[in-house]
């Protein structure tokens, strides 16, 4: 019995020894980690980590990141800037619980594009904690365990397996604790611009295996955590976007309330300068948007070809304004000249409110292209309130000043003035303009008061019966040639 006893004990050591032995091997992998927690908080849900491990026989890349939950995506590249990298993207997959990994490569500043030359796959092993999830909840992360095939080296650079001082780049996308906007399974999927990047470096014989049997996603320590090993951080900024904001902002502000403005100066005070200056502050404003918004548009993957239908639309909205601003100029000169309405006056009316109306339209279009759908509710209530607001003003003034002009003519038909002439009347002996060769539209002066007396200027004074010179001044003066 005894030696049944310790035969089992030696089978129990021996099993654990072998389970300690496997335990090690799994630490074996070489590896390079990298880790980053930002300065600005105290919390473990702000930490960044990249792990890497590279297989020299086959040229594949084993690589385990993770990131807060509440961002876009994260990111790595390979190399010392964003153009000509090879970067490794993930993101939320489409059930908001899954991870997508997107090999792409940049070609500048600019979001990078899938590259199909590196084929990628996500690896699930018992050892690899929370592997490939993504979380919901404030502390909750996003993690990641993939392998990607013969990607040392792609058409615009490769990585160096002999560096001990491997340049990279890291990046997380915006967002917001407890929530992320992209969830995707589309390995093109759209990025919005990183909330925070950097750069570290590796040494690479660290994390390079000789061979594929000690090759594999890199393991946590014995603790279960990732420490920083093999890497050095170089830069890490914060990043703001404020480009889009200001473009939205302009815009809206231009379309709902300065040029509606404008035109009420013009149809309700008749202020033709200040309508005039008003209207090409405006247009100023929004070439200086519309140059920021072409700016933008050359980022990102959606937008470098100018074929949304927010951007065609803005592409027709700035030559109708402009084309507003030259009819305007060219009717208004004919106009002190002639005095006659102009065909360029009526398009200048018509195309005006058209202008406006679809730049007001256009605001929502752009919200949804720019992935921020969410502010389209409140912007359609202010458009209401100021829509209200201008229709008050436009057509209360209208019926007030008829009711004032009513009055007025009431006035003066009690004191006995005539009424107002015909409408398009013109007299060029009277008025304002008489005696510089122009034309009045005035009504012709008013009846010179009857008198019965002789000399009078009245049309139908009486003539009295001829009498003698001697009569005195009742009649004409006396003929002085002799009758025949």
């Amino acid at each position: 019995m005894m030696s049944s006893i310790l035969t089992t004990s030696v089978a129990a050591l021996s099993l654990f020894g072998l389970a300690a032995q496997a335990a090690d091997s799994s630490n074996s992998t070489p590896a390079a980690v990298f880790t980053y927690i930002s300065p600005n908080s105290q919390y473990n849900d702000t930490t960044f980590v990249f792990a890497l491990n590279v297989d020299k026989e086959t040229s594949d890349v084993y690589i385990h990141m993770s990131a807060p939950s509440g961002n876009d995506w994260m990111g790595v590249g390979i190399g010392a800037q964003m153009k000509n990298s090879l970067m490794f993207v993930a993101y939320a997959s489409v059930n908001g619980t899954g991870m997508t990994l997107s090999p792409r490569i940049s070609t500048g500043n600019s979001e990078p594009s899938y590259y199909t030359g590196i084929s990628c796959s996500l690896v699930y092993a018992g050892d690899l904690p929370n592997g490939n999830v993504h979380s919901n909840g404030n502390d909750a992360t996003m993690t990641i365990n993939a392998v990607c095939k013969n990607a040392t080296h792609w058409p615009q650079g490769s990585l160096d397996v002999t560096s001990t001082n491997q340049p990279f780049i890291f990046g997380v996308g915006p967002g917001e604790p407890g929530g992320s906007y992209l969830q995707s399974n589309d390995l093109s999927a759209g990025l919005r611009r990183h909330e925070a990047y950097g750069t570290f470096f590796m040494d690479m014989t660290k994390a390079t295996s000789t061979s594929s049997s000690t090759a594999g996603v890199p393991r946590p320590d014995a603790s279960g955590a990732y420490t920083n090993s093999g890497a050095t951080l170089g830069t890490a900024k914060a990043d703001n976007d404020f480009a889009p904001a200001i473009h939205a902002f302009i815009m809206c502000l231009m379309f709902v309330i300065v040029f509606p403005l404008g035109a009420l100066i013009l149809r309700v005070f008749n202020r033709v300068i200040l309508h005039a200056w008003v209207q090409g502050l405006g247009l100023l404003l929004v070439t200086m948007a519309t140059a920021g918004g072409i700016v933008i548009s050359t980022q990102y993957n959606r937008s470098k070809n100018f074929a949304s239908a927010h951007q065609i639309i803005g592409i027709l909205l700035i030559l109708a304004m402009f084309s507003q601003l030259g009819l305007g100029i060219v009717h208004h000169r004919l106009f002190k000249k002639s005095q006659q309405p102009t065909i360029m006056g009526k398009i200048h009316r018509y195309l005006g409110p058209a202008t406006i109306l679809f730049g007001i339209i256009n605001a929502p279009i752009g919200f949804v292209f720019a992935g921020n759908p969410h502010l389209c509710l409140p912007y359609i209530v202010i458009v209401l309130l100021i829509a209200i607001i201008y229709i008050t003003v436009r057509f209360g003034s209208r019926i007030c000043c008829r009711g004032r002009r009513k009055n007025q003519d009431a006035r003066l038909g009690r004191q006995g003035a005539m009424p107002a002439g015909p409408e398009g009347y013109m007299q060029p002996d009277f008025g304002p303009s008489a005696g510089y060769g122009q034309p009045s539209y005035m009504q012709p002066p008013p009846a010179y008061a009857r008198s019965t007396s002789y000399g009078s200027q009245s049309e139908d004074v009486p003539l009295r019966p001829y009498q003698s010179q001697q009569s005195g001044m009742g009649g004409p003066p006396a003929d002085p040639r002799p009758m025949v």
